[in-house]
């Protein structure tokens, strides 16, 4: 792994680093907290060496070769034996000893003596009493009555103190030695996990799984948006559909597919952004909810128990007698229709074709997201007549596993999707797409469906030119006006009631032609010729 890899595998596994450092300062308070203190007490002795015949010099060099052997001295049965005695103390020689510690400072002719204890002031006991009996010690050694030509008298010069603070344990070093423990628990961790963790969290991952160029990175729902925040989501999204359409060739695909690569990859306000970004280029657009779970009646209330594509399929509806209005927005959408009216699979299979056909004709682009499992229309159900497939993943949540999966359903079916669209990605995580593109990554042609709908099977209607379907609903709605109208007149005239006019196949003779006429007029104005 390099260097930005190490950065990023860390950056991406924060929470792991956070977790170790404070785990290691947890462990270290602890331990700190578990000690008892100890508190350490020092008593300094001087040794002087007293002679009528030696100079100052030889008296110097004398004194320096004795005091060096006097350490052990202080830890010897003899000392310590007579300090337990003086203090009363229940310790034997040798546990005493363990907290008892006799140096000499190099070039001194000085010796201290430390000792350790649970409190202040028996640690200064013990420190003064063992520097007294082992001057005694000294004394009785040193000096001789058949030798008078040196005295060596080793004196308490500095005397113990109660110490005020323990000397251990000391907490700033305990924490320390836990924080940097921590943090190398914690950066472990985070490698470990990004070796076992498959998540995709950055372009580079899809690449590496999929080979396939990321045609953009949508934000995720995440409660109310400011204006700028809604200003933000929404050029995201017309980049994205210009990513789309760059992918294929320049040109729009008819039919969107969107195949979601996990169960939340694919969410209801991806699908209406993509929409909305769509209908804001002036083409008529159409989402199709393929799914009964979709939730499509959130946008559209009137959705909800309304005729949908599972009556289309099941030959029970057209795509005009069904399709909504998306209030305060300029698409369309298909409900998923009535569960109960699913139709069954040879059925649907049947019907595809037409439907397809109906929706092309009637919408410059249809949006739709299929899975495997989604009814009433599933991924192998609609994405043969599909000239652009995108395959969504989701920041975070997206398993390597989950797309390769994907992919190779598509590719059993035959379909090389144009991208990646990768899905609530956080504003700090979005990168340069462009940077990795690669050549040969967009269509240099207009992908062609699988099957293609300019073929209908017998009994279908043969395909014709597109129209604009604000254009031509608008013409129909004023065809049924005015036939209402002319009902209502027959109405006043004859006293009985007459049956109202529901769609462009109950008009009269003469409606039917005004309202295809003015179809043909305002499509001619409003839609660029095929």
């Amino acid at each position: 792994m390099e260097h930005q890899g190490y950065l990023r595998t860390f950056r991406d596994r924060w929470l792991a680093v956070v977790i170790g450092v404070l785990a290691g300062v947890w462990i270290a308070s602890a331990l700190t907290a578990s000690i008892p203190p100890t508190y350490t007490a020092s008593a300094t002795l001087f040794l002087s060496v007293q002679s009528d015949a030696g100079s100052l010099n030889e008296r110097s060099q004398f004194a320096l070769a004795r005091i060096s052997s006097y350490p052990a001295l202080a830890t010897s049965a003899g000392v310590l034996s007579k300090t337990i005695q003086d203090l009363g103390l229940h310790e034997s020689v040798q546990q005493l000893s363990k907290t008892i510690t006799a140096t000499n400072p190099p070039t001194t002719v000085l010796l201290q003596i430390d000792a350790a204890a649970g409190d202040p002031k028996t640690a200064a006991e013990i420190a003064n009493s063992v520097a007294l009996n082992l001057s005694s010690v000294v004394t009785s050694l040193e000096n001789s009555s058949s030798d008078t030509r040196y005295s060596v008298n080793l004196q308490l010069r500095i005397p113990a103190q109660e110490p005020t603070s323990p000397s251990a344990p000391q907490p700033s070093i305990i924490l320390g030695l836990g924080l940097i423990g921590g943090l190398a628990l914690g950066l472990i961790a985070a490698i470990i996990w990004a070796r076992l963790d498959t998540r995709i969290r950055s372009v580079d991952q899809v690449r590496q799984v999929s080979g396939l160029p990321v045609l953009g990175q949508l934000p995720g729902a995440f409660g109310p948006l400011s204006a700028g925040q809604v200003a933000r989501r929404e050029a995201l999204f017309r980049e994205t559909q210009l990513t789309i359409r760059q992918a294929n060739a320049g040109a729009m695909p008819d039919v969107l597919v969107l195949v979601p690569a996990s169960r939340r990859a694919g969410t209801l306000g991806v699908r209406v952004g993509l929409a909305r970004a769509f209908a804001a280029t002036g083409r008529s657009v159409c989402l199709v909810e393929s799914d009964f779970k979709g939730g499509v009646g959130l946008i559209v209330p009137a959705a909800n128990g309304a005729k949908g594509l599972a009556e289309i399929l099941g030959g029970a509806a057209t795509v005009e007698r069904v399709v909504l209005a998306v209030p305060g927005e300029h698409f369309s959408v298909l409900p998923a229709g009535d569960q109960e009216q699913l139709p069954k699979e040879y059925d649907a299979e049947q019907r595809i074709r037409r439907t397809v056909h109906e929706l092309v004709t009637d919408f410059d682009t249809t949006v739709l997201q299929a899975t495997s499992i989604t009814q009433p229309a599933s991924l192998e159900l609609v994405v043969p007549y599909a000239d652009g497939v995108v395959v969504l993943v989701r920041y975070g949540s997206t398993r390597a596993a989950d797309l390769a999966r994907t992919l190779s359903r598509l590719r059993v079916m035959g379909v090389r999707p144009l991208g990646i669209v990768m899905t609530s990605v956080p504003p700090y995580r979005r990168s340069d797409l462009a940077a990795g593109w690669l050549p040969g990554d967009f269509n240099e042609a207009r992908r062609t469906p699988i099957l293609s709908i300019d073929h209908p099977a017998e009994g279908e209607p043969a395909p014709g030119p597109k129209r604009r379907t604000t254009a031509r609903r608008r013409s129909v709605t004023a065809a049924k006006a005015a036939a209402a109208a002319a009902a209502a007149a027959a109405n006043d005239l004859t006293g009985g009631p007459t049956e109202p006019a529901i769609g462009n196949s109950d008009l009269t003779p003469g409606a039917r032609k005004v309202a295809d006429a003015s179809a043909d007029a305002e499509s001619r104005q409003t839609s660029p010729a095929d």
